[in-house]
């Protein structure tokens, strides 16, 4: 399932990362300026993979907010990846380099939308250059230890999960979602350390340190910071990479829970300080039907399930849960992707009840509760490295309890030169 990642959504490295990085690809990316009369293939037979990638994300509420309005956020990725062992000798060796770029308006904020998750997840974290990803991944006995070093992203190893949809509640690393006042997500990168070995029958262990700085969301590009920190996070995943039915049908599963050596103010109780901040989450995502004798060999249908919840005394947001499915190889076309996702993202009480108390000495301010929202989209792979993705997102807001309901019209496209 990690594979498919790129082979069954291009998008998920495109628009915010899948964590799999072009090092780890299995074949020459297909681009917009074709084989660089051979060099690209050259290079990447050596081991060397380069890719140049615009992503970009139009929104138009056709309801909600307070007017109509047509949005555009984008990203600019240059990524070089290199299989050191191919090129050096080095075996089980592995470098990986992103720089991304951010660019463009978000609806949700510009129409005061009033909802908690973005209508366009690639917008965030300011438009500025970024050094997204630094690192060198080492494997061990045979390939089953794998160390990672350098400038990460928290998303790419822990909870890590693609980028298929346009809303942000379904795309990336859910803890990050709620908790993204320390848990950074794509494009945000931070010293970090992860060290994962793989055992018997598909399964995994991993554990991770993240290096916790408010400062790594400065608006300006920087190699690294190294001060400023406020303490460490420590993730621990344990997952399953099944295959049911003869081999064919895959599935992945999750497990995992975090600890951050950070204080942090009690959201409800004004000086109180809480020492550390925490959380949990499960992600499943599996194949479930095969076609061996369909003329489209890509023919399947996933479906996915995710659940987060953090702890209550730091976060604003307590819990997130969602659930889709992706069906490949519609209308016979192999490349092409439908999607359908629900879900559901529940502020804090005690953080709502905080809001409440201040509503009465500030009558404008606003007061969260739960967000509910659907997507659905198709996927069509015009070319080889162009992706158009339309979509409808339905949104009961929940960062403002008197916003209207939300309708969402989008388009979400890469491209790769």
């Amino acid at each position: 399932m990690r594979k498919q990642a790129w082979v069954g959504g291009m998008l998920a490295w495109a628009l915010l990362g899948s964590g799999t990085g072009l090092a780890a690809e299995t074949k020459m990316p297909p681009g917009l300026t074709g084989g660089w009369g051979g060099a690209r293939g050259l290079l990447f037979e050596m081991g060397v993979a380069l890719q140049v990638r615009y992503a970009t994300e139009l929104a138009f509420n056709a309801r909600g907010g307070k007017g109509h309005a047509l949005r555009q956020a984008g990203q600019l990725d240059v990524g070089l990846g290199v299989d050191l062992e191919k090129l050096a000798g080095v075996k089980g060796g592995t470098f990986q380099f992103t720089f991304t770029h951010r660019n463009g308006n978000n609806l949700g904020a510009d129409m005061e939308l009033g909802n908690l998750q973005l209508v366009q997840e690639v917008y965030g974290r300011g438009n500025v250059g970024r050094l997204t990803q630094l690192w060198y991944e080492q494997r061990f006995w045979d390939g089953r230890v794998h160390w990672k070093l350098g400038r990460v992203t928290m998303g790419e190893d822990t909870a890590d999960f693609p980028c298929d949809f346009q809303n942000l509640s379904f795309c990336g690393a859910q803890p990050g979602n709620l908790v993204g006042n320390y848990w950074f997500n794509w494009p945000v990168s931070q010293w970090g350390t992860r060290l994962r070995l793989d055992v018997a029958k598909g399964g995994y262990v991993q554990l991770a340190a993240y290096e916790v700085n408010p400062r790594n969301l400065d608006p300006s590009f920087y190699l690294g910071r190294f001060s400023g920190a406020t303490g460490v996070m420590l993730p621990l995943e344990v997952g399953w990479n099944p295959k049911f039915l003869g081999g064919t049908l895959e599935g992945l599963y999750k497990l995992g829970a975090w600890y951050d050596t950070s204080n942090a103010s009690d959201v409800l109780l004004d000086g109180e300080v809480r020492s550390g901040r925490y959380g949990a989450y499960f992600v499943a995502r599996q194949q479930v039907t095969h076609a061996p004798n369909a003329p489209n060999q890509a023919q399947r249908l996933n479906v996915f399930v995710r659940l987060t919840h953090t702890d209550r005394n730091t976060s604003n947001v307590d819990s997130q849960y969602t659930a889709g499915l992706e069906y490949t190889g519609v209308f016979g076309r192999a490349d092409d992707d439908v999607g359908f996702a629900l879900g559901r993202t529940h502020s804090n009480g005690r953080y709502v009840t905080s809001q409440r108390l201040k509503r009465l000495q500030d009558p404008t301010t606003r007061v969260p509760g739960t967000e509910y929202l659907g997507e659905l989209f198709y996927s069509l792979r015009a070319t080889p490295w162009l992706v158009l993705r339309p979509n409808l997102q339905l949104i009961r807001p929940g960062a403002n309890e008197d916003a209207r309901n939300v309708i969402v019209l989008g388009l979400k496209g890469a491209l790769s030169l």
